[in-house]
């Protein structure tokens, strides 16, 4: 750790530090004396009107200086804004325009060195004025007198405002105060809502929000009050940072003689009042005898009341380096008092005096600046907006990429499942058709085994017992007869028919067995004519088309059973002849097709 104990002092503590040894008379070049120093300010929070007063009042002393920090300001609050302007900030010296200067910083302190000895006189004077006050209405009492105009409560007439009377909340204080000038000046009150007060998400009307008393009427009608905003000091000096705004501050106190006077006239003035609302400022106020206003007064550090200062972004540059705000840099803008007016002897301060010190002092030094500033962020606006827009633009049409992308692969997608539908369906088509060829193959198989059968066998005589003549139409009007024995199955007379039908096959030569594993089944039914029977048929051997018409379940019925009683000949008719020509046109149709696609190929 160094020996200097200035070493790790930052600029501000080092003013400081050697405002405090100016008024203290210290010798800051011994390391012990400068250590002493240091110590008391950090322990007054590097606050000097408190280590002073601790200094030449004690410990007691410091009471005043330490409710300074009764509300100490956020971190959002304090970026962007100058330290000299926050409560319970280090008060310094202020060289230029807008500054106390060296005979105000002079006076400030003197007049904080003479509270001892001026509070030491005005007891015994307290309490003789105290005495006489109450010898007087005791006599006003005996005589019944009531004076209308004067109050001769007891109180001491030396004791200022040098203290906040009340702890009202920063919002409730600048309500009640602007209810005051209200009263005073004896406008009708018009509530409306402030534009920052939206901007800064506070809702109007709660304990801790943001609200504006406008009581403005139309431009050249006469009279009027500063739109005030009502709220807490760091507030609307947030207010003013974010939006580049000019802010007006206005401190009162109800007991100074000229209090009535700047209200009515002053607060009024249609003049001061259309150059605020031209430049769009903000305006707060209140009285000192209020704990807020108070620490801006202490801040501040007004000398006399009523107390007008002025606050703007400046550029940032270290103290006591001036810069100009038409050509200064705009980065890293901070809050700082550009101009303060106050009364004096000699020039009391008036609606023209204030509507001068606007135009001349005031606007100069902070309208081109803020120009410049709300020229560069409509300017970074635009640039957002038009970034913005290029991004909406590029993901639109990445949008639509996709969505072309995606409508193509859709597509394909759906060509390639009608492809796979349209395959599957040919292949289920070829199976089928291949099965029927089969199927049909394997029928004329088995007709030319049975027709090779019937000739091998041949027809018995007619004359033999239980034989039965077997007469059959068939579709196409052609009348065929066979005989058969009274044992032969009634298959034997379907299969007959069933040979018939096709007779017109190509029988080259006859098959010596039936297929193998072949089982015939017959789509036709045969009925006598008159009466009308069906002629029975084994179960398996019908299709499932007629397979309920004539069933004969699984035995076999011989034709000797099948004709009893129908005489020696019997006439049958073919009953299902369309389905089974059906099923043949289609095997034959799905031959034709195969044999063109093979001449295709």
């Amino acid at each position: 750790m160094s020996d200097d104990p200035l070493a790790s002092l930052s600029p501000a503590q080092r003013d400081s530090f050697e405002t405090f040894n100016a008024f203290t008379a210290r010798d800051s070049n011994t390391p012990e004396e400068a250590r002493k120093s240091v110590e008391m300010l950090r322990d007054a929070g590097w606050d000097v009107q408190t280590a002073i007063a601790r200094v030449y009042d004690g410990p007691a002393g410091s009471a005043a200086s330490t409710s300074r920090h009764a509300y100490p300001p956020t971190n959002d609050d304090a970026d962007g804004v100058d330290e000299a302007l926050l409560p319970g900030a280090t008060p310094r010296r202020q060289s230029g325009t807008g500054g106390l200067g060296t005979g105000a910083v002079g006076l400030y302190y003197l007049r904080q060195a003479l509270a001892v000895p001026i509070s030491i006189i005005s007891v015994p004077l307290a309490l003789l004025y105290n005495f006489a006050s109450a010898i007087v209405l005791f006599i006003a009492r005996i005589f019944r007198l009531r004076p209308a105009t004067a109050s001769f409560r007891p109180r001491n007439p030396f004791a200022g405002a040098g203290r906040p009377r009340t702890t009202l909340s920063p919002s409730a204080a600048a309500e009640q105060w602007v209810q005051s000038v209200e009263r005073t000046t004896g406008l009708a009150r018009r509530g409306g809502r402030d534009d920052s007060s939206a901007a800064s998400g506070v809702q109007v009307g709660s304990s801790s929000g943001l609200s504006r008393r406008s009581t403005l009427p139309p431009p050249g009608s006469g009279s009027r009050l500063p739109s005030f905003v009502i709220g807490g000091y760091n507030q609307v000096l947030r207010i003013a940072r974010d939006e580049m705004r000019l802010l007006m501050v206005v401190l009162t106190s109800e007991e100074n003689e000229r209090d009535e006077r700047f209200k009515k006239e002053v607060l009024t003035s249609e003049e001061v009042n259309q150059v605020l609302e031209e430049e769009n400022a903000v305006v707060w106020g209140g009285d000192v005898s209020d704990r807020d206003a108070y620490q801006v007064g202490q801040t501040l550090s007004y000398i006399a009341l009523p107390f007008v200062a002025f606050i703007s972004l400046q550029p940032s540059a270290p103290p006591g380096v001036s810069t100009n705000p038409s050509t200064a840099s705009t980065a890293s803008p901070r809050l700082r008092l550009i101009s303060r007016l106050e009364p004096t002897p000699s020039n009391p301060l008036t609606a023209a005096s204030l509507h001068a010190h606007i135009m001349t002092s005031v606007l100069p030094r902070s309208k081109p600046f803020l120009a410049r500033l709300k020229t560069q962020k409509a300017q970074r606006e635009a640039d957002r907006r038009a970034r913005e827009d290029a991004e909406r633009r590029v993901l639109e049409n990445a949008r639509r990429d996709e969505e072309r992308v995606l409508a193509v692969r859709r597509r394909e997608e759906e060509r390639k499942r009608a492809e796979a539908a349209e395959r599957e369906k040919r292949e289920k088509e070829a199976r089928e058709r291949e099965e029927k060829e089969r199927d049909a193959a394997l029928a004329r198989g088995w007709r030319s085994w049975k027709r090779g059968e019937l000739k091998r066998k041949g027809e018995p005589a007619a004359d033999q017992p239980g034989a039965v003549r077997v007469a059959v139409r068939l579709g196409s009007g052609k009348r065929v007869m066979r005989t058969f024995a009274a044992a032969d199955g009634t298959e034997e007379v379907y299969a007959w028919v069933e040979c018939e039908l096709e007779e017109g096959e190509e029988d080259t030569s006859a098959a010596a067995s039936p297929p193998a594993g072949y089982q015939q089944r017959y789509h036709f039914r045969l009925a006598t004519t008159f009466p009308r029977q069906i002629i029975p048929l084994p179960s398996h051997l019908a299709s499932p088309s007629i397979a309920n018409l004539g069933d004969a379940g699984s035995a076999t019925i011989t034709v000797g059973e099948a004709f009893a009683g129908l005489g020696k000949t019997v006439n049958l008719v073919v009953d299902g002849l369309q389905e089974r020509r059906r099923m043949s046109m289609s095997s034959r149709e799905d031959e034709d097709s195969e044999e063109e696609l093979e001449e295709d190929d």
